[in-house]
Order: structure tokens, then C-alpha cells, then sequence
């Protein structure tokens, strides 16, 4: 069914937004690791891919949203999902990293385990996933979600 109508009226513009600043954190950090940029995030070229490719995922539900509600709320929920466990891993990461600088008595920053791009995607991403899977435990319950 063509259902386009959304219980949480932001909520499918916020995909959009996901989409845009996941895609421009992924250029950001290919360019850094090129060399060719700002100095805001660790430069990552393999990072930058998987940025890329997840707001591809994004970029897909925002397509399909338009049409199909239940592949919006599905590629939406899993890219939301793919940006909280990769943020959890570059924290992990960093947070070794960071570690192992202190233990050898060289100098290091506690800024350097938030500068990873996966980390601040994911912080824009908490809000939809939070809202998809709402709509997502009302769908298993019965609910009119998915219809």
C-alpha cells in the first residue's frame, strides 16, 4: 500500500539531513586523508567509503520514503543502526589509541577520541533511530505502522 503519511511529522525530513551531513562527513574525511583538508576529523579514506555508502543507505530511504513507508522505516532503521556501531567501534579505537599515549608518556589530547567523523554522524542519527524503532516495536505489537 502507498501509505506516505508519518506518525512523527520531522521525522522522515530528519533522514534527509542524516543523509546530507553522513555524505558530507565521508567527502570530508577522504579529503583529509588525501591531504587535502581542514584538520576537523582523523584522516580516514576507508571511513570516508563507509560514510559514503551509508548515506547512500540513507539516500535510498529517503527515495523510497516517498512511496514506501515500510523501506524508508527499514533502510533507515538498519543506516541508523550502522552509524551507533560504528561509532562505537571508532570510540573504542581512540579511546586505545588515546591510552596507549599516556602509558608511553608522549602527549595526548582527549579531543582526539571525538574527532573520528562516525561519532558525530552517529549523534545526528540517534534521533531517527530512536523514532524508527518506535515505529518499528508498533509494527511487532499489531499496530497500524507498516499498512
Amino acid at each position: 500500500m502507498n501509505n506516505t503519511t508519518y506518525p512523527h511529522q520531522y521525522l522522515y525530513g530528519w533522514t534527509g539531513i542524516v543523509t546530507l551531513t553522513t555524505g558530507i562527513a565521508g567527502i570530508i574525511s577522504i579529503l583529509e586523508g588525501a591531504g587535502i583538508g581542514t584538520g576537523l576529523f582523523i584522516p580516514d579514506i576507508p571511513g570516508g567509503c563507509i560514510l559514503l555508502l551509508i548515506a547512500a543507505l540513507f539516500a535510498t530511504a529517503v527515495i523510497k520514503g516517498r512511496t514506501d513507508r515500510p523501506g524508508w522505516i527499514s533502510f533507515s532503521y538498519i543506516g541508523a543502526l550502522l552509524l551507533v556501531v560504528f561509532a562505537g567501534c571508532a570510540i573504542l579505537v581512540e579511546t586505545g589509541n588515546f591510552l596507549t599515549l599516556i602509558m608511553e608518556g608522549e602527549e595526548a589530547h582527549l579531543l582526539t577520541i571525538v574527532s573520528s567523523s562516525f561519532i558525530w554522524a552517529a549523534i545526528l542519527a540517534i534521533p531517527l533511530l530512536a523514532g524508527v524503532s518506535k515505529l518499528l516495536y508498533g509494527c511487532s505489537c499489531g499496530g497500524d505502522c507498516c499498512e
